[in-house]
């Protein structure tokens, strides 16, 4: 997969739909970014290779096990789903497991980002099974997990930091991709016996200095012209999901970015389990960012 340029927006987003309900609003999005970004569209759905079972749960199959008729259908029901004419658009209807499809379908396509929806009840409840958590996990290609309808561009965001790099991309990056946002920079802190180490004397004194030193980063990223004057900064105290989710709901945010790189089999689970938390917890759609360096060396995004 060709890195990005630094800073500008994905010139190819990858749309995953079943073709259900649940992927409207992913739908209306990626068709948004799209024009906005003028990205070419692709869109990618997997199918079963027998009636035994939904297409977006299928095993693995043979493209000769669905005949074109089927596939005629398909494309004609993700033409019919859009909300406006696409010129720059791809379809690829193709026999797999979801999760692999999606991802192999982004590395061949060179897409910079893929588009997922959040489905129902299910999403919250049983999150480890499902196609998102998989991506979380194995794709090198930043996500964008849609909740809301896409009534108008992002336009006040939340970006989580860590203080790492990893997260420092991914406020360079939601300052780069969305026009003139508000962003809110958010370092959560979970202090064990917060209570008592806040009330002995140290609390103001610990303060300053985590200000102090989440100023340092946000003065170190990259950002373009005047986006500095747009970012705020917050501590908060807590797990980072449990931040993060409810600054979004007291203020009515429109995005959630986080960022993250690509690495072995330990961090994704590591890096995984908090994605998903994340996913789980925050109301507003959430931007996943990877790192370039990340999807440099993944290669296959898997």
């Amino acid at each position: 997969m060709t890195p990005p340029v630094p800073g500008a927006p994905p010139r190819r987003i990858l749309l995953a739909t079943d073709l259900s309900a649940d992927c409207d609003r992913a739908l209306d999005r990626a068709v948004s970014l799209a024009r906005r970004w003028n990205a070419t569209l692709h869109i990618v759905h997997a199918l079963q290779s027998s009636d035994a079972a939904p297409a977006w749960w299928t095993l693995e199959g043979s493209p000769t096990d669905v005949d074109a008729e089927q596939v005629q259908l398909v494309e004609h029901g993700i033409r019919r789903d859009l909300p406006e004419p696409i010129e720059d658009l791809a379809i690829h209807i193709e026999v797999g497991n979801p999760s692999d499809v999606i991802a192999h379908t982004a590395v061949r396509e060179d897409c910079g980002l893929i588009v997922v929806g959040a489905s129902g009840p299910s999403f919250a409840s049983f999150i480890s099974r499902t196609i998102t958590e998989r991506l979380l996990r194995r794709s090198g290609c930043s996500l964008l997990i849609v909740k809301n309808r896409a009534r108008s561009p992002y336009r006040r965001l939340v970006v989580g930091t860590d203080l790492t790099p990893e997260s420092r991309h991914g406020l360079e990056t939601a300052a780069a991709w969305f026009d003139k946002p508000d962003v809110t920079l958010i370092h959560a802190l979970d202090i064990p016996y917060r209570s008592m180490f806040m009330t002995s004397g140290n609390g103001d004194a610990f303060e300053h200095m985590e200000q102090e030193t989440l100023t340092r980063f946000l003065d170190s990223a990259t950002l373009p012209a005047g986006a500095r004057e747009r970012i705020h900064t917050v501590l908060a105290y807590g797990y980072p999901e449990t931040a993060l989710g409810g600054y979004g709901r007291t203020h009515d945010t429109d995005l959630t970015v986080i960022g993250t790189l690509t690495r072995g089999p330990i961090f994704h689970l590591l890096a995984g389990s908090t994605a998903a938390r994340i996913v789980q917890t925050v109301p507003t759609d959430i931007l996943v960012v990877r790192n370039a360096l990340g999807m440099a060396e993944s290669g296959t995004g898997g």
